[in-house]
């Protein structure tokens, strides 16, 4: 999913481009998925905000798509030409906002979800996709919520092969900024989430070590957790406010010229 969210002066100064790396989280509020220009959604607030702070136009390109995890991002820097060079490339700021998913409790594998949509006739992948549906929350709960989506050591290589892409695409010249990974107050994820405060510490040291800020996101959602979406995982509009502002907030240094862009901790001495 992409789209562009633009804010700031109209006057004829160039627009600062900001991209942003994301989920289903990046388009779906507490009512389910809004359509591109809802301003709520914490890309529009972070391209409304950040104009503000900068006094500068902000045009906004959202990559996302729901249950987007790690390795669709890595593919998607990787192999997509379009998302490379044409939106990507030019960047003045990149938000890299997946691991969320991949942090989620492990249940089902992923493997196995992923041969579900090859299944024929019709009936007989419904069937399937509904028992293993049925049979997530009560794996997770056997496992009492450890495990995840995506096992530490690969995220770990995965995150650190898209935070150098992003950076090699950018030459460098973006700033940029990682978003933690939310939790849930989801019964298909067992109602626990025991590993969430490791594997958002893993995260966001790597995205630092990588040379971008860090902004945790949990810790923003939490004092919204009431007025999530029924799926008990998407956020509603004051939570959206809240990330959209703390990524403004993050990036508007480097974009004044005050602060460091996108480089290896070495590269910025």
């Amino acid at each position: 999913m992409t789209y562009r969210a633009a804010s700031g002066r109209s006057d004829g100064e160039v627009a600062l481009r900001v991209v942003v790396i994301g989920d289903s989280t990046a388009f779906t509020d507490h009512r389910g998925p809004q359509l591109p220009d809802e301003p709520t959604l914490y890309p529009n607030v972070l391209a409304t905000h950040l104009g503000e702070r900068l006094g500068r136009p902000i045009d906004c390109t959202v990559l996302a798509q729901p249950g987007s995890t790690v390795r669709d991002a890595v593919r998607l820097v990787t192999k997509d030409r379009h998302a490379q060079f044409e939106v990507i490339g030019p960047a003045d700021a990149v938000v890299v906002g997946v691991g969320s998913f991949d942090h989620a409790p492990a249940g089902v594998p992923p493997s196995l979800q992923a041969l579900v949509p090859f299944l024929r006739p019709a009936s007989v992948r419904r069937t399937v996709r509904s028992r293993l549906h049925a049979a997530y929350p009560r794996l997770v709960r056997i496992r009492r919520g450890r495990g995840r989506r995506t096992p530490a050591g690969e995220f770990h290589r995965l995150y650190g092969q898209l935070l150098d892409h992003v950076r090699g695409l950018t030459w460098g010249r973006a700033a940029g900024v990682a978003l933690g990974p939310t939790s849930h107050r989801s019964t298909y994820y067992g109602d626990r989430h025991p590993e969430h405060p490791k594997a958002e510490a893993e995260q966001l040291s790597l995205a630092v070590a990588h040379g971008f800020r860090a902004v945790a996101a949990w810790p923003l959602i939490r004092p919204h957790t009431g007025s999530l979406n029924p799926d008990g995982i998407h956020w509603p509009a004051p939570a959206h406010r809240a990330v959209g502002l703390a990524l403004a907030e993050a990036l508007a240094p480097s974009l004044r010229g005050d602060g460091a862009r996108i480089g290896l901790p070495e590269d910025r001495g």
